[in-house]
């Protein structure tokens, strides 16, 4: 557990959609757990994959929040975090007053996303809040872990994990 005066944040928010829960969102959860005192886990909806491809594979809200629940558990960080749901690419940040940070993966359209979110807040007459970009968990073949390479079949059993 970190304590509080390590602490750069006090409000820190990563958002996902958090499909098969896996060792490349528990590396930025617990960043993020280290940075900001409390977290905003920002979790999309099922009506926003409604058009995805390879919608069937995504697990539903419900079992994606309390596979999340369960980490915060296994973290002994119960009272840290707070859900709230994504129905929209800026999922809210654009108008959160107490965000201070926003922690995201080095994925290029995440990386775009969130500096127009930033973009949006200043319009709305918000202080901008800073990008933290976490670096994606690979695996041993070099590439990102991801849900989508899970629900294509892939296994990562005895895989090594690159951070």
């Amino acid at each position: 557990m970190v304590d509080m005066e390590t602490w750069l944040y006090k409000k820190v928010v990563f958002a996902g959609t958090f499909d098969h829960l896996h060792e490349g969102h528990k590396y930025l959860l617990r960043t993020a757990m280290k940075l900001g005192e409390y977290v905003g886990i920002g979790l999309t909806t099922d009506k926003l994959h409604e058009n995805k491809k390879g919608r069937e594979k995504i697990q539903d809200f419900e079992e994606r929040k309390q596979a999340l629940i369960d980490f915060f558990k296994e973290e002994n960080a119960t009272e840290r975090y707070e859900f709230f749901p994504i129905e929209t690419k800026e999922g809210g940040a654009d108008k959160m007053e107490d965000l201070e940070a926003l922690i995201i993966s080095d994925e290029i359209s995440v990386v775009n996303n969130a500096f127009e979110i930033n973009e949006l807040r200043a319009q709305n007459g918000l202080t901008r809040f800073h990008i933290l970009i976490i670096p994606r968990v690979r695996t041993d073949d070099g590439r990102p872990l991801s849900s989508s390479r899970i629900r294509d079949g892939e296994s990562f059993q005895g895989a090594k994990l690159v951070q």
